[in-house]
Protein backbone atom coordinates (compact mmCIF):
# COMPACT_ATOMS: atom_id res chain seq x y z
CA UNK A 1 0.00 0.00 0.00
CA UNK A 2 1.11 3.20 -1.36
CA UNK A 3 2.39 5.75 1.64
CA UNK A 4 -0.82 8.24 2.24
CA UNK A 5 -0.24 11.51 0.85
CA UNK A 6 -3.54 13.01 0.23
CA UNK A 7 -6.77 13.64 2.12
CA UNK A 8 -10.45 14.53 0.56
CA UNK A 9 -12.87 15.68 2.82
CA UNK A 10 -16.59 15.91 2.46
CA UNK A 11 -18.02 19.29 3.30
CA UNK A 12 -21.11 19.50 5.21
CA UNK A 13 -21.64 17.81 8.25
CA UNK A 14 -17.83 17.02 8.09
CA UNK A 15 -15.84 20.16 8.36
CA UNK A 16 -19.31 22.47 9.33
CA UNK A 17 -22.00 21.64 11.39
CA UNK A 18 -24.82 22.45 8.97
CA UNK A 19 -26.87 20.11 8.55
CA UNK A 20 -29.39 21.58 10.93
CA UNK A 21 -29.65 24.19 8.62
CA UNK A 22 -30.02 22.19 5.21
CA UNK A 23 -32.83 20.59 6.91
CA UNK A 24 -34.17 23.80 7.64
CA UNK A 25 -33.85 25.29 4.62
CA UNK A 26 -35.60 22.11 2.94
CA UNK A 27 -38.59 22.39 4.98
CA UNK A 28 -38.82 26.15 4.03
CA UNK A 29 -38.32 25.92 0.49
CA UNK A 30 -41.02 23.15 0.30
CA UNK A 31 -43.59 25.05 2.34
CA UNK A 32 -43.20 28.10 0.55
CA UNK A 33 -43.91 26.55 -3.00
CA UNK A 34 -46.61 24.47 -1.20
CA UNK A 35 -45.32 21.03 -0.16
CA UNK A 36 -46.16 19.08 3.22
CA UNK A 37 -42.44 18.20 3.39
CA UNK A 38 -41.84 16.43 7.28
CA UNK A 39 -38.90 17.75 8.67
CA UNK A 40 -38.18 13.87 10.04
CA UNK A 41 -38.06 12.66 6.45
CA UNK A 42 -35.31 15.58 5.95
CA UNK A 43 -33.22 14.98 8.58
CA UNK A 44 -33.62 10.64 7.79
CA UNK A 45 -32.00 11.56 4.31
CA UNK A 46 -30.54 14.56 4.47
CA UNK A 47 -27.23 12.98 3.38
CA UNK A 48 -28.53 11.74 -0.03
CA UNK A 49 -27.69 12.63 -3.52
CA UNK A 50 -29.79 16.01 -4.74
CA UNK A 51 -31.37 13.61 -7.41
CA UNK A 52 -32.49 11.48 -4.22
CA UNK A 53 -33.79 14.27 -2.12
CA UNK A 54 -35.86 15.53 -5.32
CA UNK A 55 -37.80 11.99 -4.96
CA UNK A 56 -37.94 11.56 -1.33
CA UNK A 57 -38.84 14.80 -0.65
CA UNK A 58 -40.81 16.21 -3.22
CA UNK A 59 -42.27 13.37 -5.76
CA UNK A 60 -42.71 13.50 -9.07
CA UNK A 61 -42.12 17.37 -8.71
CA UNK A 62 -40.95 18.96 -12.49
CA UNK A 63 -38.00 20.60 -13.98
CA UNK A 64 -38.72 23.98 -13.59
CA UNK A 65 -40.27 23.58 -9.91
CA UNK A 66 -37.38 21.46 -8.82
CA UNK A 67 -35.01 24.23 -10.01
CA UNK A 68 -36.99 26.97 -8.39
CA UNK A 69 -37.17 25.01 -4.74
CA UNK A 70 -33.33 24.39 -4.91
CA UNK A 71 -32.46 28.14 -5.77
CA UNK A 72 -34.65 28.92 -2.41
CA UNK A 73 -33.06 26.34 -0.82
CA UNK A 74 -30.02 28.20 -1.35
CA UNK A 75 -31.71 31.26 -0.55
CA UNK A 76 -32.93 30.31 2.91
CA UNK A 77 -29.30 28.48 3.42
CA UNK A 78 -27.16 31.59 3.15
CA UNK A 79 -29.98 33.87 5.48
CA UNK A 80 -29.66 31.24 7.78
CA UNK A 81 -26.02 30.79 7.57
CA UNK A 82 -23.91 34.51 7.38
CA UNK A 83 -21.87 35.74 7.83
CA UNK A 84 -20.19 32.15 7.91
CA UNK A 85 -21.06 28.55 8.15
CA UNK A 86 -20.72 26.82 11.67
CA UNK A 87 -17.44 25.07 11.88
CA UNK A 88 -17.18 22.18 14.23
CA UNK A 89 -15.08 23.32 17.19
CA UNK A 90 -11.33 21.42 16.00
CA UNK A 91 -12.60 22.05 12.38
CA UNK A 92 -9.90 24.47 11.78
CA UNK A 93 -6.91 23.15 14.27
CA UNK A 94 -7.49 19.85 12.52
CA UNK A 95 -6.88 21.85 8.95
CA UNK A 96 -4.31 23.38 9.91
CA UNK A 97 -2.41 20.32 11.50
CA UNK A 98 -3.23 17.89 8.36
CA UNK A 99 -1.89 20.36 5.76
CA UNK A 100 1.56 20.15 7.58
CA UNK A 101 2.45 16.67 6.32
CA UNK A 102 -0.38 16.05 3.75
CA UNK A 103 -1.87 18.09 0.17
CA UNK A 104 -5.54 18.23 1.04
CA UNK A 105 -8.97 18.63 -1.19
CA UNK A 106 -12.30 18.26 -0.79
CA UNK A 107 -15.57 17.06 -2.76
CA UNK A 108 -18.94 18.16 -2.04
CA UNK A 109 -22.26 17.49 -2.80
CA UNK A 110 -22.16 21.36 -2.36
CA UNK A 111 -22.66 24.29 -4.35
CA UNK A 112 -19.20 26.17 -4.69
CA UNK A 113 -20.22 29.30 -4.13
CA UNK A 114 -21.71 28.66 -0.44
CA UNK A 115 -18.41 26.98 -0.22
CA UNK A 116 -16.53 30.52 -1.19
CA UNK A 117 -19.02 32.95 0.65
CA UNK A 118 -19.59 31.14 3.71
CA UNK A 119 -16.40 29.37 4.57
CA UNK A 120 -13.66 30.83 6.28
CA UNK A 121 -10.98 32.14 3.47
CA UNK A 122 -7.47 31.47 5.75
CA UNK A 123 -9.04 27.66 5.65
CA UNK A 124 -10.28 27.48 1.89
CA UNK A 125 -6.49 27.90 1.22
CA UNK A 126 -5.55 25.42 2.57
CA UNK A 127 -6.84 23.33 -0.07
CA UNK A 128 -5.14 22.45 -3.11
CA UNK A 129 -8.17 21.33 -5.09
CA UNK A 130 -11.94 21.39 -4.62
CA UNK A 131 -14.64 19.94 -6.82
CA UNK A 132 -18.78 21.13 -5.73
CA UNK A 133 -21.99 19.57 -7.10
CA UNK A 134 -22.52 22.02 -9.81
CA UNK A 135 -19.26 20.91 -11.47
CA UNK A 136 -19.96 17.36 -11.61
CA UNK A 137 -22.04 15.26 -14.47
CA UNK A 138 -22.43 12.90 -11.16
CA UNK A 139 -22.46 13.92 -7.96
CA UNK A 140 -21.28 11.50 -5.49
CA UNK A 141 -21.52 8.47 -4.42
CA UNK A 142 -20.78 8.30 -8.00
CA UNK A 143 -16.57 7.89 -7.95
CA UNK A 144 -16.71 10.01 -10.81
CA UNK A 145 -15.91 13.19 -8.48
CA UNK A 146 -12.96 11.58 -6.91
CA UNK A 147 -11.49 10.27 -9.72
CA UNK A 148 -11.40 13.89 -11.50
CA UNK A 149 -10.08 15.49 -8.42
CA UNK A 150 -7.46 12.83 -8.07
CA UNK A 151 -6.27 13.84 -10.84
CA UNK A 152 -6.08 16.99 -10.90
CA UNK A 153 -4.04 16.71 -7.62
CA UNK A 154 -2.09 14.20 -9.75
CA UNK A 155 -2.50 11.82 -6.41
CA UNK A 156 -2.99 7.98 -6.97
CA UNK A 157 -6.03 6.34 -5.08
CA UNK A 158 -3.87 3.75 -2.96
CA UNK A 159 -1.86 7.25 -1.46
CA UNK A 160 -5.98 8.93 -0.84
CA UNK A 161 -8.09 8.81 1.74
CA UNK A 162 -11.52 10.65 1.68
CA UNK A 163 -13.17 11.86 4.97
CA UNK A 164 -17.07 11.74 5.67
CA UNK A 165 -19.81 11.67 7.89
CA UNK A 166 -22.16 9.80 5.34
CA UNK A 167 -22.38 5.88 4.09
CA UNK A 168 -22.89 7.95 0.39
CA UNK A 169 -18.80 9.19 1.12
CA UNK A 170 -17.98 5.65 2.14
CA UNK A 171 -19.79 4.61 -1.51
CA UNK A 172 -17.93 6.81 -3.27
CA UNK A 173 -14.56 6.49 -1.72
CA UNK A 174 -14.56 2.20 -2.10
CA UNK A 175 -16.16 2.91 -5.76
CA UNK A 176 -13.39 5.20 -6.78
CA UNK A 177 -10.52 2.69 -4.80
CA UNK A 178 -9.97 5.27 -2.11
CA UNK A 179 -9.50 4.11 1.46
CA UNK A 180 -12.69 5.76 3.39
CA UNK A 181 -12.35 7.54 6.48
CA UNK A 182 -15.59 8.40 8.52
CA UNK A 183 -16.40 10.56 11.23
CA UNK A 184 -19.92 10.11 13.16
CA UNK A 185 -20.41 13.54 12.90
CA UNK A 186 -23.87 13.83 10.93
CA UNK A 187 -26.97 11.65 10.76
CA UNK A 188 -25.34 8.62 10.31
CA UNK A 189 -24.58 6.08 13.34
CA UNK A 190 -21.03 4.56 13.48
CA UNK A 191 -22.62 1.37 12.93
CA UNK A 192 -23.78 2.29 9.54
CA UNK A 193 -20.92 3.48 8.03
CA UNK A 194 -18.63 0.09 9.37
CA UNK A 195 -21.00 -1.57 7.62
CA UNK A 196 -21.03 0.45 4.80
CA UNK A 197 -17.24 -0.66 4.76
CA UNK A 198 -15.51 2.28 6.04
CA UNK A 199 -12.11 1.45 6.61
CA UNK A 200 -12.05 3.21 10.28
CA UNK A 201 -14.74 5.30 11.90
CA UNK A 202 -14.24 7.87 14.46
CA UNK A 203 -16.38 10.26 16.48
CA UNK A 204 -14.88 13.45 15.64
CA UNK A 205 -12.16 15.38 13.31
CA UNK A 206 -9.88 15.57 16.38
CA UNK A 207 -10.07 11.91 16.38
CA UNK A 208 -8.75 11.67 12.80
CA UNK A 209 -5.91 13.87 13.20
CA UNK A 210 -4.50 11.82 16.60
CA UNK A 211 -4.27 8.64 14.43
CA UNK A 212 -3.14 10.48 11.59
CA UNK A 213 -0.69 12.95 12.83
CA UNK A 214 -0.59 12.69 16.89
CA UNK A 215 2.70 14.28 17.13
CA UNK A 216 1.70 17.12 14.46
CA UNK A 217 -1.67 17.91 16.41
CA UNK A 218 0.27 18.24 20.35
CA UNK A 219 2.60 20.15 18.69
CA UNK A 220 0.12 22.70 17.31
CA UNK A 221 -1.65 23.36 20.18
Amino acid sequence: MKALTTIVFDYNGTLVDDLHLHVEAYCRAGRQLGFDVRRETVERHISQPPSAKRRLYFGSIGDAQWAQLLDLRKAVYTQLAEPAVPLFADTARVLQALNRRYTLGIVSNTFRHLFEQLFPPQLAALFAGTLFFDEVAEPKPSPAPMRTLLGRLGAAPQACIYVGDAVEDVRMARAAGVRAYAVATGVCPPDALAAAGADWVGGSLTALARRLVPEVLSESG
